[in-house]
């Protein structure tokens, strides 16, 4: 963790890095750093929005599901599977940060085999 970034931004990465690993066999690289927004929202909220470059997402669905990539039920079952990997991100991050840092939003950008992968962690 370099010394700029955050407790939760550690924790993000690696939760992202082992989700990806677990459900799908894939190898990330965290590509450089996005910049950091800080958002004046009073409410205390917090959303996890993670999204895939369409290659990218066929290749996890493929690997989640055990199948090819030219697979024809790719196409039905992408949205459905990137859903849940952002499903576990999210249910494991809940877990791991112990309190709710300042506001900020997070954002990191990986890059796959087949695409990039980018989340984004709003907390306020």
């Amino acid at each position: 963790m370099s010394t700029t970034e955050s407790h939760a931004e550690a924790i993000l990465e690696h939760l992202v890095r082992h989700a990806l690993e677990v459900m799908c066999y894939a190898e990330i690289q965290r590509l450089p750093s996005l910049a950091p927004m800080v958002d004046p929202v009073e409410a205390r909220i917090g959303n996890l929005h993670i999204a895939a470059a369409p290659a990218a997402a066929r290749a996890l669905t493929a690997a989640f599901l055990g199948v090819e990539p030219w697979h024809p039920s790719l196409e039905s079952q992408t949205h459905d599977v990137v859903r849940e990997i952002t499903r576990v991100v999210c249910g494991r991050l809940v877990t791991s940060l112990d309190s709710v840092e300042p506001r900020q939003t997070i954002r990191q950008a990986f890059r796959l085999s087949a695409g990039t992968l980018s989340v984004t962690l709003q907390l306020a």
